[in-house]
């Protein structure tokens, strides 16, 4: 009977050795390849649950987890009251979600390591809406925004502004298509109007600057420089009357030295001042006419030359378009007065010469003689002396 119990005691002891060994080279191998423990508890962790995760700003997460961290779809509110439901990896914000905003704003699209990234949709509070791709919580890239007022870009955007090549429309219809930068027109564009005006050419900050063309919607037409909205520089202007302008314009008026055509073959060539014939210029009429000299406001003012086309002349000062001072006025057929005028007609004391060159000196009046003439034949000689009444010889002579 002792027996028995010995052997029973030895059996039982060998057995708890060999238990004790396999564990040990259980562990020698768990020990190389990871461990055994280390594999379960792996295996445990790579598990998706359900839980909940506050983040270090004190937002909190309800969803889906992996290793104790956001992973998968889920939920955050966070203390702004802002709200983000989508995907998650790794504890940030990636894949698809929607964020709204604790005013109303919101975001739906493509997230990357917590940023907008990718394609989106933002709902601005204004009622703007942006659709298109998105750059570490930028617009950049391809995207169209809709803005609340009706209008609409389309094209390409950096750091939330229109950059690039884009085409902009208005609610009234009307349509710009070119290049954009730091939310501008800058470079070359086209400018539709809903009148049917239309400018082609450089723009810099949302003006017409440098070269281009403009064409109105009543027919006229402007090709040349341009700065802040308005002609500067040289250019051409062709009215759609048929008339003419080529030469140089200040802020959007025709200043400067500059040549105008008109339609009926008249021909000006000289200076301007804001529109206007002004400063030294020649007037050739289509009739054969010439005017030679000063302007001020578009009319012939200062000393000028002036010669009909059948030869009559006259050269002296002018004012509002007529004579007016000292002046010389000659006839084809030879005859010629020199003296004074007012309103076009010979006024104050003058010398008055005949073609068979008799001379009448005195003082005219609306352009008559009117008072004492001294007259004399071509060599000097005195003829007489006598008294003109409004260019009637006075009754007492």
């Amino acid at each position: 009977m002792y027996k028995s119990k010995e052997i029973v005691s030895m059996k039982i002891n060998c057995l708890y050795i060999a238990l004790v060994c396999a564990c040990l080279s259980q562990g020698a191998v768990a020990q190389s390849e990871g461990g055994f423990f280390s594999k379960l508890k792996g295996s445990l962790s790579s598990e998706v649950k359900i839980g909940t995760y506050t983040f270090k700003d004190g937002s909190v997460y309800n969803g889906e987890m992996k290793g104790r961290k956001p992973s998968g779809k889920g939920k955050t509110v966070f203390k702004s009251g802002d709200t983000y439901e989508g995907e998650y990896e790794k504890g940030k914000r990636q894949g698809y979600g929607v964020y709204t905003f604790s005013d109303g704003e919101r975001y739906e699209g493509q997230w990357y390591q917590d940023q907008q990234h990718g394609k989106g949709i933002y709902y601005f509070l204004n009622n703007n809406r942006y659709e298109g791709m998105w750059y570490q919580d930028f617009q950049s890239g391809e995207g169209t925004m809709y803005y609340y007022n009706g209008d609409v870009y389309e094209g390409n955007w950096q750091n939330d502004k229109r950059e690039g090549q884009g085409s902009y429309t208005w609610k009234n219809g009307s349509k710009y298509t070119g290049s954009w930068k730091n939310d501008k027109k800058n470079g070359t564009g086209t400018l539709v109007w809903n009148d049917g005006s239309r400018y082609e050419g450089h723009w810099k900050d949302d003006f017409r600057s440098g070269e281009g063309t403009f064409e109105y919607a009543n027919g006229d037409k402007y090709t040349g420089e341009w700065k802040e909205d308005m002609q500067h520089g040289k250019g051409i202007y062709t009215f759609h009357t048929g008339d003419r302008y080529e030469g140089s314009y200040v802020q959007g008026e025709r200043t400067g030295e500059g040549i105008y055509i008109h339609a009926n073959g008249d021909k000006y060539v000289g200076g301007f001042m804001n529109g206007r014939q002004h400063g030294k210029g020649t007037f050739t009429w289509a009739n054969g006419a010439v005017y030679d000299g000063d302007w001020a406001d578009n009319e012939r003012n200062g000393y000028g030359v002036y010669k009909w086309n059948n030869g009559d002349s006259y050269e002296g000062e002018w004012k509002h378009n007529q004579f007016d001072g000292q002046g010389k006025l000659k006839m084809a057929d030879g005859t010629r007065y020199e003296g004074g005028f007012v309103n076009g007609l010979e006024e104050g004391k003058g010398i008055q010469t005949d073609k068979d060159g008799n001379t009448a000196e005195g003082v005219f009046k609306q352009g008559k003689k009117d008072g004492l003439f001294v007259e004399k034949d071509k060599n000097g000689k005195l003829i007489r002396q006598i008294t003109y009444k409004m260019g009637r010889i006075a009754p007492n002579n």
